[in-house]
Parts: C-alpha cells; sequence; structure tokens
C-alpha cells in the first residue's frame, strides 16, 4: 500500500513543480500583462491607445539599446559601470563634432559609435588582460569618460546642430517612431550574435564556466573585448538618440540609464529556461519599466516614484533569481 501511495502521490508533485517552473518562467510577460492591465482601469482613456503604445517604444528606445549592451557584458559574467558615462562622452564627442567641426551628420553618429567603440575597448583590455575586476575597470573608464566628456564640451551645446541630426528623433517609418525600429533593430541583431553565432556560443560558455571555456580552446581573453565592445558601440548608439531627442547636448546625459538597464537584464532573466541573460528577456524588461513609469506618470505620481519602483524591482529580481537558484541546487 505504501508503495502504490508514493506512486500516486510522485506524479501530483510532478504536475504541481512543472506548474510552478512554467510560472516562474513566464512571471516577466505576466508581470507585463498585469501592469498593462492594471494601468488601462486606472487611466482607460489616455493608456489603452495606439499612440501611447507608440510613446513607449519611442521612449524607451535608448533604454533598450543600453540594456542589450549590459546583456551582452553579464552573459560572459562581467558587468559594465561605465556605460551611463561612456553615453556622456560618446555624446559630446558626436555632437562636438558637428557643432564645432562642422562635420555632416554621417561623421558625427560614426564618431559617437567610435567613442563608445574604443571605451569599450579600454575596459574589454582592462578586464581581460591587465585581470582587473571589471566593477573597478569600468568604474575607472567611466570616470576617464566623464572627464574626457567635459574636456571636449566644457558646456551644453545648443546651436549649429544641423536639422537632419534631429529628423533621426522625429522621424516615422509609417506611424512607428524611427528611434524604436532603431532599437527593435538592435534588440534582433544582438539576439542573433548571442543566439547563432561561435562568439554567443563562446560567450555563453564563458558566463558558465571559464575554466571549461579555456580547456575547450576558447579564447577568452578575446571573447570578453569583444563583448566591452559591443556594449560601448551600444553606448555610442544611444548618445545619438539621446541628442538628436533633445536636438542639444547636455552633460553626462547618460547617468540616469545605468540602473534601469540592469534591471532590465536582470529581469530578464526570468525568462525562458535555465537563468540565463538574454537579449528578449532585456527588452521585455525594459517595455514592462517603460509601461509602468508611464502609467505612473500618467496618475500624476512625482518622478521619484518611478525611479523607487526601478530600485525595488532590481531587489526583488535579483531576490528572486537567487532564491530559484538555492531551490534549484538544494534539490
Amino acid at each position: 500500500m505504501a508503495g502504490d501511495t508514493e506512486i500516486a502521490v510522485a506524479p501530483r508533485l510532478a504536475r504541481r513543480l512543472s506548474v510552478r517552473e512554467v510560472a516562474e518562467r513566464w512571471s516577466l510577460p505576466l508581470a507585463f500583462l498585469a501592469a498593462i492591465v492594471f494601468f488601462a482601469v486606472a487611466k482607460p482613456e489616455t493608456f489603452l491607445t495606439l499612440d501611447n503604445a507608440r510613446a513607449i517604444l519611442d521612449d524607451t528606445s535608448v533604454l533598450a539599446v543600453l540594456a542589450v549592451g549590459v546583456t551582452a557584458v553579464l552573459v560572459i559574467g562581467e558587468f559594465d559601470l561605465s556605460m551611463g558615462f561612456v553615453v556622456g562622452l560618446a555624446a559630446a564627442a558626436g555632437v562636438g563634432a558637428m557643432a564645432f567641426r562642422g562635420w555632416p551628420v554621417w561623421a558625427a553618429v560614426v564618431v559617437a559609435l567610435a567613442a563608445g567603440a574604443i571605451a569599450g575597448l579600454a575596459n574589454g583590455v582592462a578586464v581581460a588582460y591587465v585581470r582587473i575586476p571589471s566593477f573597478v575597470a569600468t568604474l575607472a573608464i567611466g570616470s576617464i569618460a566623464a572627464a574626457v566628456e567635459l574636456a571636449i564640451t566644457k558646456t551644453s551645446i545648443f546651436e549649429d546642430i544641423p536639422p537632419s541630426y534631429l529628423d533621426i528623433a522625429l522621424t516615422r517609418v509609417g506611424t512607428i517612431p524611427l528611434r524604436a525600429i532603431i532599437a527593435a533593430a538592435v534588440v534582433l541583431l544582438f539576439f542573433v550574435i548571442l543566439r547563432a553565432t561561435v562568439f554567443g556560443r563562446h560567450a555563453s560558455s564563458i558566463g558558465d564556466n571559464p575554466t571549461a571555456a579555456v580547456l575547450a580552446g576558447v579564447s577568452v581573453a578575446r571573447v570578453r573585448v569583444a563583448a566591452f565592445v559591443l556594449a560601448g558601440l551600444t553606448a555610442g548608439l544611444a548618445a545619438v538618440l539621446v541628442t538628436s531627442s533633445a536636438g542639444s547636448y547636455y552633460p553626462n546625459p547618460g547617468t540616469g540609464y545605468l540602473l534601469p538597464a540592469y534591471a532590465a537584464a536582470f529581469l530578464g532573466l526570468s525568462l525562458g529556461s535555465g537563468l540565463r541573460f538574454n537579449v528578449l528577456g532585456s527588452y521585455l524588461g525594459v517595455l514592462l519599466l517603460g509601461t509602468v513609469t508611464t502609467g505612473l506618470t500618467m496618475m500624476n505620481q512625482p518622478s521619484w516614484v518611478a525611479a523607487l519602483v526601478q530600485g525595488i524591482v532590481l531587489i526583488v529580481a535579483v531576490g528572486g533569481i537567487a532564491i530559484r537558484r538555492k531551490g534549484t541546487f538544494g534539490r
């Protein structure tokens, strides 16, 4: 009888575990849906409209690009705390090239991307070859980037910016803002890079076990450098999107994006199985944060409430991941 009871209980326990695991893997989409429903009920006349949906996609475009770059570094098991400062450096370099040197828009965009890539390269070399912990290395590079930014501009820039540069933020393809399309394209590109290329497989193996990756013949240092360079490129692109939207350059334009970028990336861990950082999860995390911020604004909540929510979301996401991992290892 005891054996029959155990046999009967086992399938029920397996079903309960299966339901729990499915709920955990889809917690992010469920949270996103819950946020939409909540604000749609709270503000039905303004929130649940196509104009608002387009506005959220546009407003989150910069954060989406940065979150993708952050994810590329997290995949290899490192952190990049210089991203916000690198955005400022790239913004100063790009806008300064137009305002001070009279360079065309395409050249200014190249300069911004190059500035981000160079900062990313410096991060990668410091971490991969000099063996400085990524927290320390990227904070140091970020401090240098902030200093160079101020040395380039010294003040805000409002004049001598070509109107075509502002068109990057103002243009729509059909009814969709160009910035939102650029962000989606970057998400798709990084998804392919990290999921369907040799580099992506090597990056994941380094994040899982660097020692095993070395034994398998992976060039760990080169992959780490490449991941930081990719992150730097996203910071350069984010600088273009920020300054084209503002129609100007102002000091430290990227410092407010670092926390929400990491919050989105850690939220993305709950999408799918395996507790792995992934680009699609990060993008959905960005949309969730953007939805919450927009909804709170429509409810006339002060701006600090959105920052508070982002901090709480990051703590809850990381805490939930730690609990899941503990439970997984304990079974």
